[in-house]
């Protein structure tokens, strides 16, 4: 090798080190892949002598951004979108190649038998340099080169391998800063949703000891007044306007975590068709209602009524956010997280899921107001039209069903919800004889519900002794009675009922344990099993429940 070549070769070397030091600069200050395609593809051609560069992304994900780059210095591309589109025709074979022997493939235009010989006609260039970028044998995007006058050197070709080793690292770093950053994210809203949820449950105890005791009150007036209708249509006015205060103080006590719900096999086709009533017959006109979904959708176990209200407050939030005309797409399609797609949906198990679909064309959200739309009384509407809380509820009803739900907007591109609910799997049933004539014995502080629950159960034949606290409860087992049923209150004076159940269990009693509980959390404790607690009521109750629970149990 001559010195004329070893010192071309040494001002290559330079060049290219202070070239890469440019792009790993650069790599620390952007994410865009677009970018840093963009800058590598037009250091290459410059560093070459080259006249003509393109970058062909293979990654389905990076498409969706970007689909090619392209460096056309003389402007020999005379009808790109046409040529680009013959090229990506013919790279099937090369980039096969490429994956084989893991080197640049120089192709000249007077070589016929030379793999990939029809891309110099297609570009009408003499010679053109193929490399390709991989990450762990993933082939990421092939750039392609050329040049009008004169040929490649070995150091030219040296080059463009090295820049397209850089160009995989670019595009791998910039892939993972990006899922990083919106796996943090996700976490922090995350956390910042679990603490809301916390605060308030805080409310749970007392707010469902009162309802408590309002449906106990109406379940004794009922038996008392069988023969006076007009006194009980007034009853079950009460007890359906009670329901629905039950129902909303659940709803938004499950915000953030989930909480036990009444759930019953779904058939999402017959929501979707409930919906799309509802939508076509109230929604204006103006608005365009493209419906598609999946013929074979997996069954979910849930709330019916809850995942409806979730589906039927996107749908009109996708109404209010077009102003005049515009379509609303809803989707539904099952859905499977693998091994391939895990990394996308962290917050979420693998398995089978229905996928059900809002998509609007409206006004969108802000990329700062992205972040809020789950918090408590957050609104973008004017305060006659909403009052913020539809999204709040709807993420706590999805997380109580162990989903997930995903939103992507751009201001005037419109918004998407998805929301991911687990397909159903059959559970084993199990029959449970029925049993009267037992003593129960049952503590809690609220007199007043206490004493409405003893009647009530007295009232099914059951032997029932009250107590206030954890120390009467040691006191009636150790000195009095042999009795058959604990129902013991999670929140009480001078001893608790955890700390109640862990000295019954010390004393070796194996008594049945029902634990009553105004805290929403508390059925999450691990510690319930050590103790061998047989079963966990939420207030505030519902009779037919903690009768079942009672019969069940003795």
């Amino acid at each position: 090798m001559s010195n004329s070549q070893l010192e071309t070769g040494l001002e290559s070397s330079i060049l290219i080190q202070k070239e890469w030091e440019n792009i790993l600069t650069l790599l620390l200050k952007d994410n865009s892949i677009d970018i840093l395609a963009d800058e590598i593809l037009r250091r290459k051609v410059n560093l070459t002598g080259s006249d003509l560069g393109i970058v062909f992304f293979m990654d389905d994900k990076i498409r969706e951004q970007i689909d090619h780059r392209k460096y056309d210095e003389d402007g020999s591309l005379k009808d790109p979108c046409n040529i680009i589109n013959e090229l990506r025709s013919n790279l099937s074979f090369i980039s096969e190649w490429l994956k084989i022997n893991k080197k640049p493939l120089v192709i000249h235009k007077n070589d016929t038998n030379n793999i990939g010989h029809i891309l110099t006609d297609i570009l009408n260039k003499p010679e053109i340099v193929v490399t390709a970028s991989f990450i762990e044998n993933s082939l990421l995007c092939v750039t392609i080169v050329a040049r009008s006058n004169g040929s490649y050197s070995p150091y030219d070709i040296d080059h463009l391998g090295q820049f397209a080793s850089l160009l995989a690292f670019s595009i791998h770093n910039a892939q993972t800063r990006n899922l990083n950053s919106a796996l943090e994210n996700k976490l922090l809203q995350s956390q910042k949703l679990e603490t809301i949820g916390k605060l308030a449950s805080g409310m749970a105890h007392d707010f469902n000891n009162l309802l408590s005791s309002i449906f106990a009150s109406l379940n004794l007036l009922k038996k008392k007044l069988k023969d006076k209708p007009e006194v009980n249509y007034l009853l079950d006015n009460i007890e359906n306007c009670s329901i629905r205060a039950a129902d909303l103080t659940k709803g938004l006590l499950s915000y953030g975590k989930p909480t036990p719900k009444r759930k019953t096999l779904i058939k999402p086709q017959d929501l979707l068709k409930e919906l799309l009533s509802v939508v076509q017959r109230t929604f204006p006109s103006t608005i365009n209602i493209d419906f598609n979904s999946q013929p074979d959708l997996l069954d979910i176990m849930g709330n019916a009524t809850e995942i409806y209200q979730v589906l039927l407050n996107l749908a009109i939030n996708a109404k209010e956010a077009i102003k005049a005309d515009g379509k609303i797409t809803i989707r539904a399609e099952n859905f499977t997280i693998d091994d391939k797609n895990i990394f996308d949906f962290p917050l979420l198990k693998k398995g089978d899921y229905v996928c059900f679909s809002i998509i609007d064309s409206g006004e969108g959200i802000s990329e700062e107001n992205l972040t809020k739309i789950f918090d408590p009384y957050f609104s973008t509407k004017q305060k006659e039209t909403g009052s913020g809380l539809g999204l709040y509820v709807t993420y706590g009803i999805i997380k109580a069903h162990n989903g997930y739900i995903d939103v992507k907007s751009k201001i005037n591109q419109g918004t998407r919800f998805d929301v991911y609910i687990p397909s159903f799997k059959k559970p084993s049933a199990k029959k449970v004889p029925v049993k009267a004539e037992k003593i129960i014995l049952l503590a809690d502080d609220e007199i007043m519900l206490r004493d409405i629950l003893a009647e009530l159960l007295e009232s099914y034949n059951f032997d029932v002794i009250t107590v206030q606290n954890g120390t009467e409860v040691l006191r009636v087992l150790t000195e009095e009675i042999k009795v058959d049923l604990l129902i013991i209150d999670y929140k009480m004076p001078e001893m608790d009922g955890l700390t109640c159940i862990k000295k019954i269990r010390e004393l070796k009693l194996d008594t049945p344990v029902i634990l009553s509980t105004g805290s929403t959390s508390a059925s999450q404790d691990r510690e319930f099993e050590k103790l061998k607690i047989d079963m966990i009521l939420n207030k505030p109750y519902e009779f037919d429940k903690m009768l079942g629970a009672v019969q069940k149990l003795i």
